[in-house]
């Protein structure tokens, strides 16, 4: 009479990984469904790669359930390597996190459909500790990586960024560079960047510089930059429009909490950068000389101010016009009165606390004295040109 004697059940462990083969292409076509990021990878990578690692991943995780152990640093090299690519491969952080609870997700679905006895449900629902511990290692361990890779790829970028917009501001050559970079030139708004003070932090409580650099980031990802903490340079691409420009410097101010002036010009080719850079840098210095708000100023918002900023024979006159008046700082303040409410005497002497005869007597000595009348429509333009050039001479500019 035979007897026939029953198989002993596989263990828990024998049992995934019996089904790791499996369970891994169904874990990478869940991460491809869910994460659009990953099916942008070259198809081998997508064939070949993932699955490999999903299923080192899976046999990693029987190990340490066998062994009864959370992994060990020397345990996940091979997954920091993995982040390490991803992170130069451009892939987001939440999707390369997210591709490990997903695959657990897949693995615990899988498993669960393939435990067809009390005893093994039971088996697997006793390693949901395990797992725990295993992803509360891993996605830290990815996640610091990752993030240290891509700090690092941002700054190699930026200071070639940095490298580039030095040659273009210099006037060397730098199509070689560009192209070693993998950068495209073009035409450029030139900003001269001027912070009213050296700031070491902002309100918030990021370093200035690192916000300098974070709105110019948002404004064009394009853009080259030479900065300091007191400003500098940015080369923005001609394709963002102007309005663009004003809000990142608005931006930039409330960030940092200090006044921004920035002077531009626009460059339509390369060749033009260096002396659009100048025009920009002058414009900046005087914006910010003359105490002008927060802002982005253009040749249209101080042209006469950029002219009489410039040694010449105009110039020296118009500072010679006023010479006699210096000594007589109530005839300058009625000058100045009279001509900022557009010659209207009764607001002018009100805006002085004055009688209007006052006004009119110290407007009378104006005339002596200088031997222009303000009054008269011929020689107002002459006095206002004059007080633009005292202002600029005064600031120093």
């Amino acid at each position: 009479m035979g007897s026939s004697l029953e198989e002993p059940e596989q263990s828990f462990p024998a049992f995934v990984t019996a089904c790791i083969p499996d369970m891994a292409r169904q874990m990478v076509a869940a991460v491809l469904q869910a994460f659009p990021d990953y099916d942008q990878l070259p198809r081998t990578v997508v064939e070949q790669d993932l699955v490999r690692r999903a299923e080192e991943n899976l046999r990693l995780f029987v190990r340490l359930v066998i062994e009864g152990r959370e992994p060990r640093p020397e345990d996940l090299d091979d997954m920091i390597a993995v982040a390490v690519r991803r992170a130069r491969e451009g892939i987001p952080l939440d999707a390369a996190l997210a591709v490990y609870h997903r695959g657990a997700l897949e693995a615990w679905d899988f498993l669960s459909r393939a435990a067809d006895t009390p005893q093994r449900q039971a088996e697997l629902l006793a390693a949901v500790p395990q797992l725990l511990r295993y992803l509360g290692v891993v996605i830290p361990g990815v996640a610091g990586t990752y993030l240290r890779e891509r700090q690092d790829l941002h700054w190699e970028q930026r200071e070639a960024k940095r490298t580039l917009a030095q040659a273009l501001l210099q006037g060397k050559p730098a199509e070689l560079l560009a192209e070693r970079f993998g950068l495209t030139l073009g035409g450029y708004h030139v900003l001269a960047l001027r912070t009213a003070d050296t700031v070491e932090s902002s309100e918030a409580g990021r370093p200035a510089l690192r916000v300098i650099h974070g709105e110019i980031d948002v404004l064009s990802p394009h853009a080259l930059t030479l900065l300091d903490r007191t400003g500098g340079w940015v080369l923005v691409p001609t394709t963002e429009s102007q309005a663009r420009l004003d809000s990142a410097v608005a931006r930039i101010a409330t960030a940092a909490g200090v006044r921004v002036i920035a002077g531009t010009a626009t460059a339509t080719v390369v060749s033009e950068i260096p002396a659009r850079a100048e025009e920009a840098g002058e414009i900046a210095r005087l914006a910010r000389g003359l105490g002008r708000p927060t802002g982005v100023y253009r040749m249209a918002d101080l042209a006469l101010q950029y002219q009489f900023a410039r040694p010449g024979p105009a110039r020296a006159w118009l500072l010679d016009l006023l010479a006699p008046l210096i000594p007589h700082p109530h005839l300058m303040d009625a000058l100045r009165a009279y001509l900022a409410h557009d010659h209207n005497r009764v607001a002018a002497a009100e805006s002085l606390v004055v009688h209007r005869n006052t006004l009119n007597y110290r407007l009378n000595r104006i005339a002596a004295l200088t031997g222009y009348d303000p009054g008269r429509s011929e020689h107002t333009p002459l006095f206002s040109a004059a007080l633009t050039a005292y202002d600029l001479a005064s600031a120093d500019l």
